[in-house]
C-alpha cells in the first residue's frame, strides 16, 4: 500500500455498508453499482464497467445521496473515488458513518426507480428557473431530484405534457403536485461533468 493510501485510511476510517446506486461514466452512460465501503474521504463501489484512474465519476447512492470525484484506484470488480464533502452535509455523513460503525441501522425511505435527494444532500441550490420551449421562464424551487427527474415548487403550474428545461436538463411535466409539478427528464448529459450541476 502506498503511503498516501495509508494516510487516507488513518484520516478517514472506511465503513463497510451495502447500498444500491447508479453512476454516470465519463462518456455520459449510466450504470448500476453497489456500495462496498464509504468514508468521509471517498467511496468504493462494485461495477463491471471498465473505467480508468483519473476519470471523473458522479455516483448517486440510496440513502447517502450524490458523490462526485475522480477515480483514485481500481480493484477487481469495481473502483474507488476520492470525494470532497464540506459543511453540514459532511457533519451529517460523519454522524451517519459513526452510527453505522456502532452497528446502528439507517432508516430506509420508500424506494423509487431512482432514489431522490433534497438539493442540500445532492450538493445543489434550491432556487432555479423553469424554461418553456417558447423561451419564457418561471422562477422555481427544487424540492427533490434524482437521475430520472425532479419535483419543483412553481406557480403558475405548466400543463401536464409541457416540455421544459431546468438548468442543463430537459424533460416534460408528468404530474401536478400540491406545491408545483413533477418533471421527468428526457435527456442524458454527454459528459458526466455536465451533470455535476444539472440545475445551475
Amino acid at each position: 500500500m502506498q503511503p498516501d493510501q495509508e494516510e487516507e485510511r488513518r484520516r478517514y476510517p472506511r465503513v463497510a455498508v451495502e447500498a444500491k446506486g447508479r453512476f454516470l461514466a465519463p462518456d455520459g452512460s449510466e450504470h448500476e453499482c453497489s456500495l462496498r465501503d464509504i468514508s468521509i474521504g471517498g467511496i468504493a463501489v462494485t461495477s463491471p464497467v471498465p473505467l480508468s484512474v483519473g476519470a471523473l465519476i458522479i455516483v448517486y447512492l440510496d440513502d447517502f445521496g450524490r458523490f462526485e470525484g475522480k477515480i483514485a484506484r481500481l480493484f477487481d470488480g469495481g473502483f474507488a473515488i476520492e470525494t470532497a464533502i464540506s459543511g453540514p452535509r459532511r457533519e451529517r455523513l460523519q454522524q451517519r458513518l459513526e452510527a453505522l460503525a456502532r452497528g446502528e441501522k439507517i432508516d430506509v425511505s420508500a424506494r423509487r426507480a431512482f432514489a431522490r435527494y433534497v438539493p442540500g444532500e445532492a450538493g445543489l441550490e434550491e432556487s432555479s428557473v423553469l424554461t418553456m420551449t417558447d423561451g419564457s421562464s418561471i422562477p422555481c424551487r427544487i424540492i427533490d431530484m434524482s437521475l430520472g427527474g425532479a419535483q419543483v415548487a412553481i406557480e403558475p403550474r405548466p400543463m401536464i405534457g409541457t416540455h421544459v428545461s431546468i438548468g442543463r436538463m430537459e424533460g416534460r411535466v408528468v404530474r401536478h403536485t400540491e406545491e408545483g409539478v413533477g418533471i421527468q427528464f428526457t435527456n442524458v448529459p454527454e459528459h458526466s461533468n455536465a451533470f455535476s450541476r444539472p440545475f445551475g
